[in-house]
């Protein structure tokens, strides 16, 4: 079968999509409805194929972070610092895998491992609350990863990638003296015949790890089948597994040993989680009617007789839409409902979690203006803790002069606390994680005014886009270091992590993105990048949110370090991105930019003496990395003519520099990588 496939493919190659610009892209989130990205009347931009095939990678998380606007820390998402550091608890930013949310059901933070990089056909990134379309943990944005459909003819993609760590520069870090690396296949087939359409695809990979004794070993495949009996009805299946065995660690052990755990231990967890799920969409009578379910179950068993924190967790969800017309209004309206339980000696116990909502929103075309307007009513529920919150969305557009778009949105957010920040009590090396059974939900709105202008002749290219936005909060949830305990046989087990509701904060804050391509006979140049400010401040700096086990008053002012600069906590106030690429004949070479300015604010006593006996090193971090970080990606792509192989060459973190994203936690050193791949479409 493999011969006839390559034989296949040197009859008929396609040209894979190598551009980084994209223009009149069609989009589904914003709106959940098909439109032109141009026409959105909220921020949204879309991630080019290119960025994650010319990037090896077996996490999509690493391209996600090329995109203006966008970080990710310790593997939860921020949009336009709407999000500090959280310990991968309860994200504001939702996260979609075709069209369902696809987070844990005891933490609430996006299933990473889960996303199929090798089998994406869009990715694309709301900017801005998105509740009213999507409800809880949309309050920031939406990240939606559109994978493949079944294809007309037959479609493989099938990609094996390695590459190896460099040393660290400083010596102290050192702590092996051979090579270390990553390595793993990715394969994607799809095809169709007759009414019948199918897709399957994967990924092994392996991690030997950068830091003493961290690493990943793990496995997925993804299942998808379609049946068409006529051109007004659709019905498909879906299934997909993942398994890991991990190494991971929270804190190190000094800045001088950045690449060394605290205590030099790991926390060690072998995960095994599934999905299923069904869909059916039927039109009729103009209204197109789609029904979605999908039930996750996972279950992380714990690697530490010491300290068990294994969990398991169902999760089932149901949506259903209906698109529609009312004269010259178009219509969409649904329902959803989602329920999950999970079981852990982490949470304390068994706890339940559901979550029902009505939704409705509208648009219609006027003298040239677009008008968008939507409402939702979510009722959220963790076990006897309960919040009904309708949330509203409102939006325009209008094209102006040739090719300009102008836009402009308000819209509503709200977030239920996940289990894990009400419940979690957890050993984190000597540290600990404290719950909170007090914690409310946080809700909040988001403004908008944006302008895009598109940009195009015979040989050029693409666009430039201007926002200003203002995102408000209100009982913000935020992790807080601190003294919680008060057990007179401990001393740094006093101390820990715990997440409070520390009040109001306004976001303020202004982008600038561009992307352009030229063609120059042989040449093709392209480009895209961006800059984001934003200005994150508490309303009350004084406001008293909660009293440590001493007795003492916590507040902003009494907690940040520095809190005469005014900044919330973990934010970058500037982060730049670009990347630039040139094409002749067979031949791309590309180079990536990350920058951001230094993080002002963190929680003070990180660099209390007493703290920094047992996590030493914070401050001198602070002090090494003052000027903020900067870095660069280089890659190089062969692919010759008429030939369904590309050979891919990369160097991450060229400079090899060091960064502290977080306390305690060191950024990766440079990876040199290959790639060899072979399509056909």
């Amino acid at each position: 079968m493999i011969s006839a496939l390559i034989g296949v493919a040197l009859l008929s190659v396609s040209q894979a999509d190598t551009t980084t610009v994209t223009l009149h892209t069609t989009v589904v989130t914003a709106g959940r409805h098909s439109q032109r990205i141009e026409e959105a009347p909220i921020s949204v931009e879309v991630m080019p194929l290119a960025v994650i095939h010319d990037k090896p990678s077996p996490r999509i998380e690493s391209a996600l972070e090329q995109l203006s606007g966008v970080t990710i820390q310790d593997g939860q998402a921020n949009i336009r610092g709407g999000s500090g550091w959280s310990m991968g608890a309860g994200s504001r930013v939702l996260v979609l895998l075709d069209g369902l949310p696809l987070l844990t059901p005891d933490a609430g933070n996006a299933a990473w491992g889960f996303m199929p990089v090798e089998a994406i056909d869009q990715v694309e990134v709301i900017k801005g609350a998105a509740s009213s379309s999507y409800g809880s943990s949309a309050l920031n944005g939406v990240i939606h990863m559109r994978s493949w459909e079944p294809s007309s003819d037959l479609r493989v993609r099938v990609a094996t990638f390695g590459s190896v760590y460099s040393q660290p520069k400083m010596t102290s870090m050192q702590w092996s003296d051979k090579p270390r690396g990553q390595g793993g296949l990715q394969w994607a087939m799809s095809d169709s015949h007759g009414n019948h359409g199918w897709v399957v695809h994967g990924q092994q990979f392996k991690d030997q790890g950068y830091q003493l004794g961290l690493r990943e070993l793990s496995q997925r495949l993804h299942l998808k089948y379609r049946y068409k009996p006529s051109s007004r009805t659709e019905v498909g299946v879906h299934a997909a597994t993942y398994h890991s065995d991990r190494a991971t660690s929270l804190l190190w052990e000094d800045y001088r040993y950045g690449y060394t755990p605290l205590d030099s231990s790991a926390t060690l967890t072998k995960g095994a989680t599934w999905y299923m799920g069904a869909h059916v969409k039927h039109l009729q009578n103009g209204r197109m009617h789609k029904l979605q379910w999908r039930s996750t179950g996972m279950d992380n068993q714990s690697g530490l007789d010491s300290n068990n924190y294994s969990t398991a967790a169902l999760q089932h969800m149901l949506d259903y839409s209906m698109q529609y017309q009312v004269g010259a209004v178009d219509m969409l309206s649904g329902v959803y409902f989602s329920q999950a339980s999970m079981q852990s000696v982490l949470f304390q116990g068994d706890h339940q979690s559901s979550n029902l909502a009505a939704f409705t929103q509208a648009e219609l075309s006027v003298q040239g203006w677009d008008l968008s307007a939507g409402l939702r009513w979510e009722q959220a529920r963790v076990d006897d803790m309960s919040a009904n919150q309708p949330v509203a969305k409102v939006g325009l557009h209008k094209g102006v002069n040739k090719g300009g778009h102008l836009r402009a949105s308000w819209a509503q957010g709200f977030r239920m606390p996940s289990v894990a920040e009400l419940y979690t009590r957890s050993a984190i090396g000597q540290l600990q994680a404290f719950p909170n059974f007090d914690l409310k939900s946080e809700k909040g709105w988001t403004s908008e005014i944006g302008f895009k202008q598109l940009l195009v002749n015979d040989k050029v290219k693409g666009y430039i886009d201007v926002a200003a936005f203002w995102t408000d909060f209100d009982d913000m949830m935020e992790f807080t270091f601190g003294k919680w305990d008060n057990d007179s046989t401990l001393l740094l087990g006093n101390y820990g992590f715990k997440s409070l509701n520390v009040g109001g904060t306004s976001i303020p804050g202004m982008e600038i993105t561009a992307a352009a391509e030229v063609n120059l006979g042989k040449w093709t140049l392209q480009g895209m990048g961006g800059w984001t400010h934003v200005w994150p401040t508490p309303k009350d700096p004084s406001y008293v949110y909660a009293t440590d086990a001493s007795g003492a008053e916590l507040s902003f002012n009494s907690t940040a370090l520095s809190p005469e600069a005014g900044w919330l906590k973990y934010r970058y106030r500037d982060v730049i991105k670009a990347d630039l690429q040139a094409t002749y004949q067979a031949w791309t070479i590309g180079m990536s930019v990350r920058g951001n300015s230094v993080m002002n604010s963190i929680d003070k006593i990180f660099v209390d003496p007493l703290i920094a006996i047992f996590v030493p090193g914070i401050q001198d971090a602070r002090y090494a990395f003052s000027q903020g970080d900067v870095f660069m990606d280089l890659r190089m792509t062969w692919q010759p003519e008429n030939t369904p192989f590309s050979l891919n060459l990369t160097c991450r973190n060229v400079a090899n520099r060091l960064a502290m994203p977080r306390p305690g936690q060191l950024s990766a050193p440079r990876a040199v990588g290959i790639q060899l791949t072979y399509s056909l479409d």
